[in-house]
């Protein structure tokens, strides 16, 4: 087969980079996603996917088969390259999760806060959904030898409901099973012991590969030289300003309807950094649905573009007020005290990882 022969050519002569020799091994790969009538065939002729597929199977072709099968018949079944998150459009700010730019390697950035967000009981379903909706939407702004994203995880305002084992676990799998090594970074900032310890019970069912791409940054004053390290100035200054607007409480109107744009051109703009705003979302003002199927920015930036939702009625399960445990507030310390000795939480049964879920460690 097509895997077999690059692996074992790769072996015999002993490349470290077996991926190098992709476009001469790789010359009927059509025929493979014919074979299984994969509905996105245009996806291989990207040579680097399916040596991203074997490197997460670690080169093992049976395995590496039977995981392209199973994506196969995914995407033929989600369609994921045409999903949408009908929760947002229902329910405007549904999430908050959205692609707000690019890292100095051009890797797209997501950025998700939790306070934002104009709901407190996720589920598996939803969530995948806008996630999948996300990254799908991402891998159209990459430019040429760019393969990875980085998420930057704001845990302000975050809850038990909205974050726990099941849905990290929910999202992990999807992204482990159908988009291997495509995570280049995970940054969670605005933290406190409560999340490290849903991260520590968690971390044991993930791949070491991948857990290994979660930077937990707990220093204030060491979030913006991280984010320095990785970002362009511009973005940098972006995440910073939207972190700190988002911890004003009431909440602004202008953080809580994040996808509008600013009545002032002078304001911060919750939407993105501006080369994001004026490379992708004033470009689809301009030219509207065509432009759409290139790149669709989050549901409700779509929607406001098109004058489809204004704004946010608060519902009486964001007014009820939560237990202690249900509602986590955000960490403050200027510590750099690592998290080793963080307890385990006595997690609800409903928000545990399902117990046939395998574990690493």
């Amino acid at each position: 087969s097509v895997l077999t022969n690059y692996v074992l050519f790769a072996d015999k002569h002993m490349f470290a980079d077996k991926h190098m020799f992709a476009d001469n091994l790789f010359a009927d790969k059509h025929m493979f996603a014919d074979k299984h009538m994969f509905a996105d065939k245009h996806m291989f002729a990207d040579n680097m996917l399916l040596v991203r597929f074997l490197k997460s199977r670690e080169w093992n072709v049976n395995d590496t088969e039977k995981m392209l099968k199973e994506s196969i018949e995914y995407r033929r079944r989600i369609r994921p390259s045409y999903l949408d998150c009908k929760w947002c459009h229902d329910r405007p700010g549904c999430h908050s999760m959205r692609q707000v730019g690019f890292d100095e390697a051009g890797r797209p950035v997501i950025y998700s806060n939790f306070a934002q967000a104009n709901l407190r009981h996720n589920t598996s379903e939803d969530t995948i959904c806008h996630c999948t909706y996300l990254i799908e939407n991402a891998k159209r702004t990459m430019p040429p030898g760019v393969s990875t994203w980085v998420f930057v995880i704001d845990c302000t305002g975050m809850t038990i409901q909205a974050c726990n084992p099941k849905l990290g676990y929910g999202v992990t799998q999807v992204m482990a099973n159908h988009y291997p090594e495509r995570l280049g970074l995970v940054i969670c900032v605005n933290h406190n012991p409560v999340f490290q310890g849903i991260w520590k019970a968690m971390k044991v069912f993930i791949h070491p590969n991948t857990s290994s791409k979660v930077k937990l940054v707990k220093s204030k004053s060491k979030v913006k030289q991280t984010f320095l390290e990785v970002f362009p100035s511009e973005l940098t200054d972006w995440i910073l300003e939207e972190m700190r607007q988002n911890k004003i409480k009431p909440l602004p109107s202008t953080q809580r309807e994040f996808w509008n744009k600013p009545s002032d051109s002078g304001r911060h703009d919750p939407r993105g950094c501006s080369s994001y705003i004026e490379k992708y979302i004033e470009r689809s003002e301009k030219e509207n649905a065509a432009f759409e199927i290139l790149h669709k920015a989050h549901p409700n930036i779509m929607d406001s573009i098109k004058g489809k939702v204004v704004s946010v009625k608060k519902s009486s399960e964001l007014e009820k007020k939560s237990s202690p445990f249900h509602h986590v507030d955000s960490c403050n310390s200027d510590s750099d005290e690592e998290f080793e000795q963080i307890e385990m939480l006595d997690i609800p049964d409903e928000f545990k990882v399902p117990d046939d879920a395998v574990k690493f460690t």
